[in-house]
């Protein structure tokens, strides 16, 4: 008898736990949901451009994005969207459809057209990743390339909250 209750007294707390672990990712979304969110609830996309073999993109991924006070920040106060910026998927933004227009198919992909639309080259050159934070109406706040540690990232987001 005692095991039973024993037993019904913990598989709430089970149950319980299941659910708090629900809430330690980052709830990427489509872009096209993050636009309409961001319009709907007047809250600012954040948009995550990476490319596959970047260390860089993969550090910020596995130690930024995974601490629990960068999570909570990015879940309640931004639409987050992670977008690799060389795919060669078409891409809907603003009503308009962005491909990656590099002719041969089969080479190495180029930056996505989205990308280029969003990201301004720095001396040159661009960056990965980058983050660029967009309004409801569209507009780019902020543009921010390389890897942020989750001390940057903080601060970076914080900021932008205040303005």
């Amino acid at each position: 008898m005692k095991k039973l209750l024993l037993i019904l007294l913990c598989l709430p707390m089970i149950g319980f736990g299941q659910s708090i672990s629900k809430d330690t990712d980052i709830k990427w979304l489509e872009l096209n949901e993050a636009e309409a969110l961001s319009a709907k609830h007047n809250k600012d996309i954040l948009l995550f451009f990476y490319r596959e073999n970047c260390d860089f993109c993969e550090k910020m991924k596995s130690q930024t994005f995974s601490d629990s006070a960068v999570i909570k920040l990015i879940n309640d106060n931004f639409f987050p969207v992670m977008i690799n910026g060389k795919s060669k998927d078409p891409i809907i933004y603003n009503k308009k459809k962005f491909i990656n227009d590099k002719s041969n198919p089969e080479d190495e992909p180029n930056f996505h057209n989205l990308f280029k639309e969003l990201v301004e080259l720095k001396d040159g050159n661009y960056y990965w990743p980058t983050i660029v934070m967009l309004n409801g109406e569209h507009k780019k706040i902020i543009q921010g390339s390389g890897f942020w540690s989750k001390e940057q990232t903080l601060r970076n987001l914080k900021q932008i909250l205040s303005n």
